[in-house]
């Protein structure tokens, strides 16, 4: 009986240790992973207090390829490095105290000849304590002169577009405006800039009033320039140019094929070099092919031939052809229109009398006779 009765006790107290053991054990495993998890936190700040401190080095600044700079006294070139080297401070996460010491590094030529001379000026113990703010104001007074920049501005005013690209001229245009804040200060002005240097080609299908900014009109420029290399594939031609060229004012480009192939026709083929001329073949010998003589070649022949390009005669030039002179008077004759000619005829008062074709009579005119024939087959008449 006492064993019956343990037994149901003990089954009646273990759901109760069941409860007491799953209860410690999910303190104990709280408590650890409460640990564990302060202890990466301190690991995770302590390794971002490393990386904060650690200073940038001159191996690490180099590695991003910064851009030397030779001392050019342009403005463009000057601008472009200071842009480049304050975009190498940022990636290498360089400390302001050694900003001017690691570009300096990179300068070279012309420029570090003037970094030399200005900091022995300056002294030692100013240019460990320059900040690239300070180093900028001098380095861009000697490398960026005023005079420079208002050549630069100059030529913005003048800048047209020739045999570039769109991409090449806006390069161009993009560099030079960086120096024309008072010439093209705002959206407005510089769009109206842009469309007027580009060619009219370009000007003809783009209306600027309808670009908000300059990309919409570079896009623009850039589109058309698309479509005229696809034109210029397909072998079209602008309106324009078809329009001028059927103009009547304008003469003729090239003469006709068939006048030249007859006139060419009239040449012999040389049988030595297979080509038309007359005369002697100078083929293989030495000297000039033009007079004979050594010494120059025939583009530098001091005794040039003037050789006719109508008649293919040796002489005269196509304007002096005498057989172009004898057609053009021939052709002037022929548009000439017949001259009536006159007759006079002489004939006494007893012969006109008894001539059907005269008509006389009398009229009283400063006391004198006056007598008229007429000719009526010619209709002229001869007082």
């Amino acid at each position: 009986m006492i064993s019956e009765e343990i037994g149901r006790a003990m089954q009646a107290s273990i759901p109760h240790l069941a409860q007491e053991v799953e209860s410690h054990v999910l303190e104990v495993v709280e408590s650890m992973m409460a640990s564990k998890i302060d202890e990466l936190k301190g690991m995770i700040n302590a390794m971002q207090e490393r990386k904060g401190t650690r200073k940038c080095t001159y191996k690490e600044f180099m590695a991003c390829n910064p851009l030397p700079f030779k001392g050019e006294i342009d403005p463009i070139v000057c601008q472009r490095w200071i842009a480049s080297t304050e975009a190498v401070f940022v990636r290498s996460h360089c400390e302001k105290e050694d900003q001017v010491m690691f570009a300096t590094g990179l300068l070279q030529l012309r420029a570090k000849d003037w970094w030399d001379v200005y900091s022995k000026e300056l002294g030692e113990e100013k240019v460990q304590v320059l900040t690239w703010q300070e180093f900028k104001e001098p380095f861009l007074k000697h490398h960026c002169p005023q005079s420079a920049i208002d050549k630069i501005q100059e030529d913005f005013l003048h800048l047209r577009q020739k045999d570039e690209t769109i991409d090449e001229i806006t390069n161009v245009f993009l560099d030079k405006l960086k120096f024309c804040n008072e010439i093209a200060g705002t959206e407005r002005m510089k769009i109206n800039r842009y469309f007027g240097m580009l060619k009219a080609e370009y000007r003809e299908f783009i209306i600027p009033a309808k670009c908000e900014t300059l990309i919409e009109l570079i896009e623009l420029a850039r589109d058309r320039e698309i479509e005229m290399r696809r034109q210029a594939k397909r072998g079209e031609k602008r309106v324009s140019e078809n329009v001028s060229s059927s103009s009547p004012s304008k003469k003729p480009k090239f003469q006709d094929q068939g006048k030249k192939d007859k006139a060419k026709g009239s040449i012999p083929k040389c049988k030595t070099c297979g080509k038309l001329h007359t005369g002697e073949c100078l083929k293989g010998k030495k000297g000039c092919y033009n007079c004979g003589q050594e010494g120059h070649p025939y583009y530098r022949c001091p005794n040039p031939s003037r050789t006719c390009y109508n008649c293919f005669q040796p002489g005269h030039i196509k304007a002096e052809c005498p057989k172009l002179q004898q057609k053009t008077d021939e052709e002037a004759r022929k548009e000439e229109a017949p001259r009536a000619k006159g007759r006079m005829f002489q004939i006494t008062t007893e012969e006109a009398k008894d001539h059907p074709n005269v008509v006389s009579g009398v009229k009283e005119e400063s006391s004198s006779q006056v007598k008229q024939q007429g000719d009526q087959d010619r209709g002229k008449s001869h007082v």
